[in-house]
Order: C-alpha cells, then structure tokens, then sequence
C-alpha cells in the first residue's frame, strides 16, 4: 500500500512557479507520500502520456493496495490548492 503523488511542471510555467512553495509544503505535511517532480519539458518516462496530463501544473495521485492494484487515483490541474489536499487525503485514506 503506497501513494505516489506526480507533480508535473514546466520551467517557463508561470502558475507553476506561483504554486511552488505550497507544493514544498505539502511535501513536508504528507511525509508518507512519495513524490516525482515532472519536468514535462524532459518527461524520459513519458508520465505525460501515462496519466493523461495534458496542462500545466497538475498532480495526480495514485494509491495502491497490498497487492499493488491501484485503488484510487485522481489529478487535479491549477492552482487550487484546496483541491491537491483534498486528493491526497482522498489518496492517503484509499491506500490503507
């Protein structure tokens, strides 16, 4: 059971530059989740096309069971940063 949580930005994004602080803090609020930082600029694993992000900043959060099978995931773009809590929680609860 894990949730990993994708934060896909760009260097010439300026909303993501905006949100970038908050992002640091919800790394240090949600310690139990693991993160990967998506420069979709170098994108080498094409997380992009994977999850679907087509914009610019979006996370998406993936929970998984014991058994590895994803149970809950969810993305959210913008800067709405009541709504990233929200799915990580939403993430966190699903995952146990």
């Amino acid at each position: 059971m894990s949730v990993i949580t994708y934060h896909f930005w760009s260097p010439t994004c300026q909303p993501c530059k905006v949100i970038k602080p908050a992002i640091e803090d919800l790394k240090e609020e949600f310690p139990q989740v693991q993160w990967k930082s998506v420069n979709i600029q170098d994108d080498p694993d094409d997380y992009m096309n994977i999850l679907g992000v087509s914009v610019v900043p979006t996370i998406v959060v993936v929970a998984t069971n014991h058994d590895g099978e994803i149970v809950y995931q969810e993305k959210h773009s913008g800067t709405t940063m009541a709504t990233y809590y929200r799915i990580l929680r939403s993430g966190i609860k699903n995952s146990s």
